[in-house]
């Protein structure tokens, strides 16, 4: 099986030479449209694959998010099963597809179902340029995120993060929206304006953070089918726009009331997030954005490209240009664009918190301003490619100052790490596990869980929303004890230490601090050892 070390030489020229070569293709006409999109997502499959095979956890959502799969795959409840708190149940769902297709549920899986999620949104991406700007600017165009998303190593961007599937869906939108017009046309608006509203309606479930973009994306569909109507009195279209944004929600709604947990629904996605989400103040945004961009030096770098290239496209755009484009005729696009990506920075800032995979919401809207400088840059290709050109060039000069510095091209080894961890405490835990056991861990490490491959025994996969104090908190906690009591988990370990996110200090943040806790475990469980800095309980009945 193949994996990368720290020095893949030769692997390496050839991707960037392919990127040349996609380059090359973007401005030539006569290379069908088909033959340029496979091999650009040939380089983004070739660039992510080091990231595939490392079979090691990057960033904490991806272990809480399949411990979340590999719980639904066992009881698909969500609610019941699983709380994803701001994590929408969408995501957790797709991670049990490798599963369901005979794939153990590990990082390697969740990472392929994330390059199929990029795949996806560069496509959609794609078509809506190509609508709005015409086939050479949208080439032009999909260079910027393709080249950002291919050759970033930078953790945030290349783990199966909880903004890629959302993202996935807005491009989707976004593609339709650019379409609503060509349905008018052929007589499809109605499907189209259905099939948008339907997407639309899923975004909330993917994660709500994304729900401001859907916003614009939909007032966006609602002028465009206001635009048509005032030539053919239609008002189908708005019925089915309306009709399908509320039919997955109500789908999901059905749901919830079927299996009896629409009161958890309300209590730790709705009331949960709202906690969440009250972090930064409107006029803190700016700070805070500006904070979450100087943790990304590639970012950074993105910004800074796409902030001179737009500034140049203003000042040599000529003053008027001999043939019109289809973003002439659309005098409203550049509101859509302005406001979509307003929007996004309000999804990656509100929180407050400084996760740089926030910053996935703001990678399409700033391709969209590109977009719109590569069009001013159409009779002038050599400008037009300048951009994605710089962008390149700064990976290409990262990675020779790190082999120069560190003799290292590839920061993402694989080699001796293509099979799961296996910590001292889940291997522990093997000569009493028993097929379709399940665990809890007390704070913050849900790695344990995909180790071990065992379903968790609480909707919660960690239990800083059980520690920290917030007016939910014992909600959240009745339900903790409740779904011990239910469940009965062969296995419970305080984390709580060194190896737990966040919660470090095991006087105030051990499971002991939560009385009807501690008593349950003192009852029914037998401390047999302290591995690691990670206490290991049994249930009696095992030992």
């Amino acid at each position: 099986m193949i994996t990368f070390d720290a020095s893949p030489m030769v692997y390496w020229a050839l991707a960037y030479g392919l990127a040349l070569i996609v380059l090359w293709l973007s401005q030539h006409k006569r290379i069908s449209t088909p033959v340029y999109l496979t091999v650009s997502i040939l380089l983004f499959v070739a660039m992510r694959l080091p990231a595939v095979v490392l079979n090691r956890e990057l960033n904490a959502d991806e272990s809480q998010m399949l411990s979340h799969a590999l719980t639904l795959f066992q009881d698909p409840v969500y609610w019941r099963s699983v709380d994803g708190t701001t994590i929408g149940p969408l995501d957790n769902y797709l991670l049990v597809l490798p599963r369901l297709l005979g794939f153990q549920l590990d990082y390697t899986s969740a990472r392929v179902m994330s390059v199929l999620c990029n795949i996806g949104s560069l496509l959609f991406f794609f078509v809506a340029m190509q609508r709005w700007f015409g086939s050479q600017t949208a080439r032009t165009a999909l260079l910027l995120p393709l080249f950002f998303l291919a050759f970033t190593q930078e953790t945030d961007f290349v783990h199966y993060s909880s903004e890629q599937l959302p993202v996935f869906l807005l491009s989707i939108c976004l593609a339709l929206l650019a379409y609503l017009p060509d349905g008018f046309q052929a007589n499809r608006l109605s499907v189209t304006a259905y099939v948008f509203g339907f997407v639309a309606g899923m975004i909330p479930f993917a994660k709500l953070q994304a729900v401001p973009q859907a916003v614009i994306l939909v007032l966006g569909a609602g002028y465009e089918i206001w635009r048509m109507h005032r030539h053919s009195n239609q008002i189908k279209p708005f019925f089915l726009l309306a009709l399908g944004g509320i039919s997955f929600p109500a789908l999901a709604l059905i749901w919830v009331l079927w299996q009896g947990v629409f009161q958890d629904f309300i209590n730790f996605y709705i009331l949960g997030n709202a906690v969440y989400a009250g972090g930064s103040s409107w006029s803190q945004i700016p700070t805070q954005f500006g904070k979450l961009v100087l943790l990304s030096p590639d970012f950074t770098a993105l910004l800074v490209i796409l902030a001179a290239f737009q500034l140049a496209s203003f000042f040599t755009q000529r003053k008027k240009d001999a043939t019109a484009t289809a973003s002439d005729k659309a005098l409203h696009l550049p509101l859509i664009i302005a406001t979509y990506s307003f929007a996004a920075l309000y999804a990656a800032t509100k929180s407050g918190n400084l996760f740089v995979h926030y910053l996935a919401f703001c990678v399409y809207p700033l391709a969209l301003f590109g977009a719109a400088a590569a069009q001013r840059f159409a009779f002038r290709p050599l400008f037009a490619i300048l951009a994605p050109l710089l962008m390149l060039g700064w990976f290409g000069l990262d990675d020779g100052i790190s082999f120069i510095k560190k003799r290292e091209l590839n920061s993402l080894v694989s080699v001796e790490a293509r099979h799961l961890l296996q910590s001292p405490v889940v291997m522990a835990m093997h000569p009493f596990q028993k097929s379709g056991d399940q665990m809890v861990v007390w704070g913050w490490q849900c790695r344990y869980y995909v180790e071990a491959q065992l379903a968790q025994g609480t909707a919660e996969n960690h239990s800083e929303r059980c520690i920290f104090e917030h007016p939910l908190r014992d909600v959240y906690r009745e339900r903790f004890i409740r779904d011990m009591q239910r469940n009965q988990p062969a296995f419970f370990l305080d984390a709580v230490g060194k190896n737990s996110l966040w919660l470090q200090n095991k006087d105030t943040q051990g499971h002991e601090i939560f009385p009807e806790l501690a008593a349950y475990i003192s009852t029914h469980y037998q401390l047999v050892e302290d591995i690691d800095d990670t206490r290991l309980y049994i249930r009696r009945d095992r030992l």
